[in-house]
């Protein structure tokens, strides 16, 4: 296959500093707890993280999983970005992952900072393969109309916030085991590996609104829940006061400034 490259951040100002994360995942123990709160199943939350703030998402009864969102609680238009996302950090979310917008923002909005799901054949939980189910991509699967989707929870999570559906595009997937095959390319998805009491952790680098939904495929085994004869569990929220204050981000040189109809060499 030849020589190959990685796509490791060559300027110091974007480098995870490691020691930091360190020092915060050290520190948890004195983290305060400021709120909590359940998501029922077939349902979806939108909330709110300052800065410096951490959260988990929770399996409150047993294996279920999630999806979620991250806008910035200032300027919607900056989202996670799921395409820069995974050629800087791969496509699994572990410790130490952070978690992008896309330009011209290309910062990070939250790092990872902990999950205690354990895997017993090292397929990964927490990633972006195969993105959120639709009601619409339900019916394309199962021929069946109307269904429950993480894209519906999402769209009552954020409506309360001003935001519509046009501002529902990337999320990552949590709780939901899964494995490329290198050759097909294409995803398998199996049976979670999480137990209740579980959680994901993620460290807000800037204000966040989040939104998570509880996903109707349950422990991802099927493609679709039925409200009363399917089991499908709630998720709980965690927010909790780190006392740390997080890194400020460089801002990038601004080309759009001097754009004109082309590209030109930057004075130097």
């Amino acid at each position: 296959m030849g020589n190959l490259r990685d796509f490791t951040l060559l300027q110091p100002r974007a480098q995870l500093d490691r020691s930091f994360y360190d020092k915060l995942r050290a520190a948890k123990h004195g983290f305060r707890l400021v709120d909590r709160f359940v998501i029922p199943p077939f349902e979806g939350r939108g909330f709110t993280v300052t800065a410096g703030q951490a959260f988990r998402v929770v399996q409150e009864e047993g294996v279920q999983i999630g999806d979620i969102c991250f806008w910035n609680a200032r300027n919607p238009k900056e989202m996670y970005g799921l395409a820069r996302t995974w050629a800087i950090e791969g496509w699994a979310v572990k410790p130490t992952t952070r978690v992008w917008s896309d330009v011209p923002w290309l910062r990070p909005m939250a790092t990872c900072i902990e999950d205690t799901v354990v895997s017993t054949d090292g397929g990964f939980h927490h990633h972006w393969l195969g993105t959120h189910c639709a009601t619409e991509w339900t019916e394309m699967r199962v021929a069946i109309p109307g269904l429950n989707s993480c894209h519906v929870n999402f769209l009552q999570a954020i409506e309360p916030f001003g935001l519509t559906e046009e501002h529902i595009r990337d999320n990552i997937n949590l709780f939901q085991k899964m494995r490329p095959d290198p050759t097909s390319g294409k995803i398998s998805a199996a049976r979670s590996e999480s137990r209740r009491g579980d959680y994901i952790e993620f460290y807000a680098e800037l204000d966040l609104l989040v939104a998570v939904t509880v996903c109707p495929n349950g422990d991802n085994t099927r493609y679709y829940s039925v409200p009363g004869k399917d089991i499908v569990r709630p998720l709980a929220i965690e927010i909790y006061d780190s006392g740390v204050e997080p890194r400020e981000f460089p801002a990038w040189t601004d080309w759009r400034q001097t754009w004109k109809g082309k590209w030109e060499p930057l004075a130097r």
